[in-house]
């Protein structure tokens, strides 16, 4: 029996042995993790056929949960700002950050779980506050319905803490929405936040690479353009509201710009990065090779190490 026993465990350790050596060599050739493979090959691209048929859904997306086995560290109320609903959990104490976090979804989707996770991740790591709103969301509302209550938000939490605790974050369209919102709040002379970070953000709703299309499995750059020129709607898709690449940049905070080269947001991102560096914002661009979009919230090696990064960014 206990001979049985030790047949079994040494099989067992052949096998993990066995696996983490195949990844590490498929990591080595590949030049990504196993579980990043899997991850960009196991994503759903919208269609242009999905984009006719959901166009203008009129679904009520004004109310969301948060998703059963996330957790907090702290009690995470909620309220409203007009008709905006908003999650807002205390910092550990006043000398830690206020993250307000504008989560992506191309302007047409609430939160999605790893928004959550990654949340709750950096408020237990370094102890940050988090303020979440579920903002106006196609094909209810557009920009010029979201944008007043951001600013809203906004202003209502600079009197509540100190513009120099807040980070505004924000991933895809939310990543958009974090640069817009800041050239808004700086063009106002208003108080600005202390950081941005800027998650694979959609920078010009019009743009996205084509050259790189192959290589993305889960953005369609035709199917963007048109949910990008539906969320403008009676603005120019290149007003800088709308499409913050073609905003001015003085005058801004330091910034963190997150991207993967197979993404097709990867171009406008770099240009992104440059434009803001020659206006001589403290701009950091992290490029992760092979990547994909938002890989970051991914839960894969790569993802996990942004994520700690951005923790850092958090914590100083």
């Amino acid at each position: 029996m206990k001979n049985t026993i030790k047949k079994i465990l040494w099989t067992l350790v052949g096998i993990i042995v066995a696996i983490v050596i195949i990844g590490g060599v498929f990591w080595l050739i590949d030049g990504r993790s196993p579980q990043a493979f899997i991850i960009s090959h196991s994503l759903t691209k919208r269609t242009m056929e999905d984009y006719e048929k959901g166009k203008g859904d009129k679904t009520d997306k004004s109310t969301v949960e948060i998703p059963d086995g996330v957790e907090f560290p702290r009690e995470m109320r909620q309220y409203r700002v007009g008709n905006m609903q908003v999650f807002h959990m205390e910092a550990e104490n006043d000398s830690k950050p206020i993250v307000l976090y504008i989560h992506g979804g191309a302007y047409l989707n609430n939160f999605e779980e790893p928004h959550w996770k990654a949340m709750a991740e950096w408020a237990e790591s370094t102890g940050c506050g988090i303020v979440a709103p579920n903002y106006p969301l196609l094909y209810c509302y557009t920009a010029s319905d979201a944008h007043p209550l951001m600013m809203q938000l906004y202003q209502q939490l600079i009197k509540q803490y100190s513009a120099k605790r807040i980070i505004i974050m924000g991933d895809s369209a939310g990543g958009g929405f974090t640069l817009a919102l800041a050239q808004e709040i700086r063009n106002d002379s208003i108080e600005l936040p202390r950081h941005l970070v800027l998650i694979s953000p959609w920078v010009d709703v019009l743009g996205g690479d084509d050259a790189l299309q192959e290589n993305d499995t889960f953005l369609d750059a035709q199917v963007l353009r048109k949910v990008g020129a539906d969320w403008a709607g009676d603005i120019a898709p290149h007003d800088p509201m709308i499409s913050p690449l073609y905003g001015d940049m003085q005058g801004l905070p330091p910034t963190d710009l997150f991207t993967g080269t197979w993404e097709i947001f990867y171009t406008d991102i770099v240009k992104t990065h440059d434009k803001m560096k020659a206006a001589g914002v403290d701009a950091q661009l992290h490029v992760a090779e092979k990547l994909g979009h938002v890989y970051p919230l991914w839960p894969c090696p790569e993802g996990t190490q942004a994520r700690k990064e951005i923790a850092e960014i958090i914590k100083n």
